[in-house]
């Protein structure tokens, strides 16, 4: 049970929020029983005051402030499953709304049997996805996990677009193993170039994200791999180029020299997108070396990308990681070729930065410029 031994106020918070909703009470609404009970740890978690850290409009239902006060300790001390039931017990008694099994049924947050059977529909609304989110990181076991996750197979791309249950797929990839996973990726391998689509969605991104930063490379090839074809576009495309990212950062060595490779070969168009720069600022800092300097002379040898990198908001930083990339000779031909620019990169912003930096003036660090 989750709160076997548990002194953690925020899991207490929960299964006692838990318990009083089962039985239609108004929602608490502004008063935050977390922010009543900030203190507690430092007063030693005196029992008897327990009521005061309660929602004031619980105060007018004086039978409930009782049952909850009582049943805190016994959950802290105790916190047995018995113990749990014979809490449940009291507040259903004291509020006479609900019998015991009704509660049982309704309140527990330590075990998924309240989302079995209702996962995917649970999933749709902003509530019902936090029940099913709370589920997966309660579960006990794998096997339990993967009960809720079954729910989902027939319906992964539709989750993937929903703006709630993207972040159930998400839940499921951060506390799943990666053999358990693998109905995601079979879904986003069904169709020819279903997985680009998916990486250009704003929420369909975010979980591919999670899935290449989660799976071994082995798991994650096949995926990788088709998002080689179209890799120039996604890396210019504003939900896309975070998927390209993680393909960078994650994925296996054949996948990253393909992405480099592609870089090298289109940086004219990478860069003047507006979020191509962050890619080449990515694969600048997570590439062999060997590569660094590959991408860093492919840029150098053409001034105008080298330019247009240094006055975009997204692109100076990379423009900077050229700079300390290149071979000493590179980088002085570079120098002088961008001097002569240096009234216009001065006019610019983020060009500023780039100017002061090859004038040894003080300017933000690269770090900064990834903020």
């Amino acid at each position: 049970a989750v709160l076997v031994h548990c002194r953690d106020i925020s899991k207490v918070k929960l299964y006692i929020h838990s318990a009083l909703a089962s039985m239609s009470l108004a929602p608490w609404a502004s008063i935050s029983l977390a922010a009543r009970m900030r203190d507690l740890n430092g007063e030693g978690l005196r029992y008897h005051s327990w009521s005061k850290y309660l929602p004031q409009q619980l105060h007018q239902q004086p039978e409930l402030v009782e049952a909850v006060t009582k049943m805190v300790p016994t959950l802290l001390d105790c916190g047995a499953l018995s113990a749990q039931k014979a809490a449940r017990r009291d507040v259903a008694s004291a509020a006479g709304s609900l019998s015991v099994g009704d509660v049982e049924a309704r309140a527990p947050l330590d075990d998924t049997s309240s989302v079995v059977g209702q996962v995917w529909e649970l999933s749709q609304d902003a509530q019902g996805c936090r029940r099913v989110q709370q589920a997966l990181e309660t579960a006990t076991s794998e096997e339990q996990r993967c009960a809720v996750a079954e729910e989902l197979h027939e319906h992964v791309l539709l989750a993937m677009r929903c703006p709630h249950a993207n972040h159930v797929l998400q839940k499921c990839i951060n506390t799943m193993q990666p053999d358990s996973l693998q109905f995601i990726i079979d879904a986003l391998m069904q169709q020819k170039d279903l997985a680009v689509h998916v990486a250009k969605h704003r929420y369909g991104c975010r979980v591919i994200q999670h899935l290449l930063k989660a799976c071994p490379p082995s798991q994650t090839s096949e995926l990788a791999r088709s998002f080689m074809d179209q890799a120039s576009v996604l890396c210019c495309h504003s939900f896309g180029n975070y998927v390209m990212q993680h393909v960078m950062k994650f994925c296996a060595k054949e996948h990253q020299y393909s992405l480099i490779r592609c870089i090298e070969r289109d940086i004219a168009s990478i860069a003047r997108s507006e979020f191509g720069g962050v890619v080449i600022q990515t694969v600048l800092a997570y590439a062999a070396q060997e590569d660094k300097v590959w991408i860093a002379r492919s840029i150098a040898q053409r001034p105008e990308v080298m330019l247009t990198l240094s006055k975009a908001r997204l692109g100076y930083a990379s423009a900077l990681l050229v700079l300390e990339t290149l071979p000493a000779r590179d980088q002085q031909r570079l120098l002088v070729e961008l001097a002569e620019h240096s009234k216009e990169l001065r006019a610019s912003r983020y060009g500023s930065r780039v100017i002061q930096r090859l004038m040894g003036e003080p300017c933000p660090s690269t770090a900064e410029g990834l903020q």
